[in-house]
């Protein structure tokens, strides 16, 4: 508990803002279990869990670990932050489930949805940003424009092997053989890799509006 006050105090601003966001979208299920009477669209209120753990990871690492002395936690930690990261934006895809909706609730479920989204989002697009602040540091510039794009095109790959071949972050650890022979499959298919290009470019394009900011600003 200590730990997440810490890291929540880390970035006081962006969490309050972030807290108040979720609590805002447990609200609107309530609101409409109570309105439809069933549970519908909870499973949101797990991938949004799911959306937060790699924003947990990299606010950990920028506040806890110095990466000299502890290189091996690092990586794991590393790790673990790009095995997560297609969560945060994965949550758009669950967009298609208002082909499900009622009509009187389609606007509705449009709101409770889209916001799932767009938190999600935020959290991966910062996850991002503290990602490249903290690798900056140890890379020259080249490497880490490279590495930025290829790890959106990463993500791209996760949110394909999990709204397509729904795989989730645990398969990896309870069946990795299965997940890497899906990866494999899924970089020789054209349909998979135009997938991946295209959420990955989008992602990239959202990351880059901070650094066209930064410098209008300068």
């Amino acid at each position: 508990m200590q730990l997440i006050i810490r890291l929540f105090n880390s970035n006081k601003k962006i969490n309050s803002v972030l807290f108040l966001f979720t609590i805002y979208c447990l609200i609107l299920l309530v609101i409409r279990a109570k309105l439809t009477n069933t549970i519908y669209l909870f499973f949101l209120v797990w991938n949004l869990f799911l959306a937060f753990v790699p924003y947990f990871f990299i606010s950990y690492l920028k506040t806890q670990i110095t990466i000299q002395k502890s290189k091996v936690k690092t990586l794991s930690l590393l790790f673990l932050w790009l095995l997560f990261l297609p969560n945060s934006f994965y949550i758009l895809t669950d967009l298609i489930h208002l082909s499900q909706s009622n009509s009187h609730l389609f606007w509705f479920d449009l709101v409770v949805i889209s916001s799932y989204a767009l938190i999600g989002f935020t959290l991966g697009i910062i996850s991002l940003i503290e990602f490249e602040n903290i690798i900056k540091t140890y890379t020259s510039t080249l490497i880490t424009n490279l590495l930025m794009p290829a790890i959106c095109f990463l993500c791209g790959v996760g949110i394909y092997l999990g709204r397509i071949l729904r795989y989730n972050s645990w398969d990896i650890i309870s069946d990795p053989l299965e997940i890497v022979r899906a990866i494999f499959l899924a970089v020789s298919s054209a349909h998979a890799l135009l997938f991946s290009f295209y959420f990955g470019t989008y992602i990239y394009l959202f990351l880059s509006l901070k650094k066209i900011y930064s410098t209008i600003n300068q």
